[in-house]
């Protein structure tokens, strides 16, 4: 691996097969991402095959990059993107304190992808000798499968957009796995729907075990329905469709634009079936995200926090105490304080980097506009607090009464908001942006050393590491 100056690596983050034509795939597709770039790419995987995400990010260290762009090489956002990644990379991180790693979006559901899945599709229909008309022909659009319900909502949204103006009869979508409905129910109700033909198109990236075992049920399918033609679309594949998409996400977590997607996220959302998934904390094991990481080799705290931070004193791990409030001559808050001078067990580098655990066991949200116009005057007096506190703690303007039940915090750059975003939204605390402000939850029933205290320690706990850390 040979290190252009002034050039980041791209890490590509595939899932990993054992098959070694899906192998092949990849490592042509990352052949291609990097003529096309005209960087390093360097391939790793999160199982099944080498090398691991911990060594691929060692080994570009090694060759002297000092900055990284990380992609998930995966068509939707779930576990493996939401947790196992993110364990790597801020593993990573803390191994490489002056590495600079920007982690993009999943592929997601891409015009790009629409388009190189409708063209697999077309490519099928135009090669059948059926010639049966358009709209007496169903799409059957097969998904991996997954546990969470953001990645599984982003088949049926790419169902629906292939449906649209393109004048097959009826879309079907479903799973070959883990959730329902699977190939067979997705044939049986296109059929049911009075489909004389079906084309069924996998959603999926690269061949592999789980297209051989897709084709199979297809295969079981036509010997159950022989008169009816079932016909099945290649794969994405080597599309370049398919590597446009990756380019896109690439530009995007490079110029710092791109988000992880917390907006159907049944970690920050309640969603019905996965209640117990809410508020859960991020994590990995040694089999995907810590796969190649030594369970010694995690760096400790006194490693990461600068030598000026220290006091002349080893930093502790265990999380820190909550920091009592601190009142000026007036009795107001002094929350510039909370943190700081008046009490040298809690200094602020310590909050920030060694704040514990999220601030509370369910996430913060925003009351809705009705609680807010039920008791105008209490919700006035909290806006009132918040907007001071947060003020105090950032030096930055905040907007108030735009939207009933958030606050805003207008960052100084749209790099900024989105880093706070998804700090504080580790927090357990709610944020949206729109721009370079954040907008922050608030209610009437908030208290002052419950609920406002928990927004305004987020706030300051994430903006001290972005000026002190990140940006340093």
């Amino acid at each position: 691996m040979t290190h252009p100056s002034n050039q980041p690596a791209l890490l590509l983050i595939g899932h990993g097969t054992d098959d070694p034509a899906g192998l092949e795939e990849y490592h042509r597709m990352a052949t291609l991402v990097g003529e096309r770039l005209g960087i390093v790419v360097q391939p790793c995987f999160l199982e099944l095959a080498d090398p691991p995400i911990s060594q691929a990010i060692d080994d570009c260290v090694r060759a002297g990059f000092r900055q990284i762009v990380a992609l998930p090489l995966l068509l939707g956002a779930a576990g493996h993107q939401k947790n196992d990644i993110p364990v790597a990379l801020n593993q990573a991180r803390m191994r490489h304190p002056n590495l600079d790693i920007r982690y993009g979006s999943p592929l997601g559901v891409q015009y790009a992808l629409v388009r190189a899945m409708a063209e697999r599709i077309e490519t099928t229909y135009a090669a059948t000798s059926a010639r049966i008309p358009r709209n007496r022909t169903a799409l059957a659009l097969i998904g991996r499968g997954s546990s969470d319900p953001d990645s599984n909502a982003d088949v049926a949204r790419m169902a629906r957009l292939l449906w649209e103006g393109r004048g097959f009869g009826w879309v079907e979508y479903g799973f070959f796995s883990i959730t329902r409905p699977d190939v067979a129910a997705t044939i049986r109700h296109c059929i049911a729907l009075g489909a004389e033909q079906i084309i069924v198109a996998p959603y999926l990236l690269f061949t592999g075990r789980i297209l051989q075992r897709m084709a199979s049920q297809v295969e079981g399918a036509r010997k159950e329905y022989p008169a009816l033609p079932i016909l099945m679309a290649e794969h994405l594949g080597l599309h370049e469709g398919v590597l446009a998409a990756i380019l896109q996400r690439y530009d995007e977590a490079l110029h710092g634009v791109a988000a992880v997607n917390c907006d159907l996220c049944k970690y920050r959302q309640v969603m019905p079936g996965f209640e117990d998934d809410h508020g859960r904390l991020q994590k990995s094991d040694h089999h995907h995200g810590l796969r190649g990481v030594h369970h010694h080799d995690a760096p400790a705290l006194d490693t990461i926090l600068p030598p000026r931070y220290r006091n002349g004193k080893p930093v502790s791990v265990a999380p820190m105490s909550a920091a009592p409030l601190v009142y000026d001559d007036e009795g107001r808050v002094a929350w510039d304080r909370v943190w700081g001078g008046d009490d040298p067990n809690n200094p602020f580098c310590e909050l920030a980097l060694a704040g514990g655990p999220p601030h509370r066991g369910m996430l913060l949200e925003p009351v809705s506009p009705e609680a807010v116009a039920a008791d105008p005057e209490g919700y006035a007096r909290v806006v009132a607090e918040l907007a001071r506190g947060l003020r105090m703690v950032t030096g930055l303007p905040v907007v108030t009464g735009n939207t009933p039940g958030w606050v805003g915090l207008v960052c100084e750059s749209e790099a900024m908001a989105l880093w706070l975003l998804r700090a504080i939204v580790v927090e357990n605390v709610s944020v949206r942006r729109e721009g370079c402000t954040l907008f922050i939850p608030a209610g009437p029933d908030f208290r002052l050393d419950g609920e406002i205290k928990n927004v305004v320690t987020a706030v300051a706990k994430t903006y001290h590491y972005w000026k002190e850390h990140v940006q340093g």
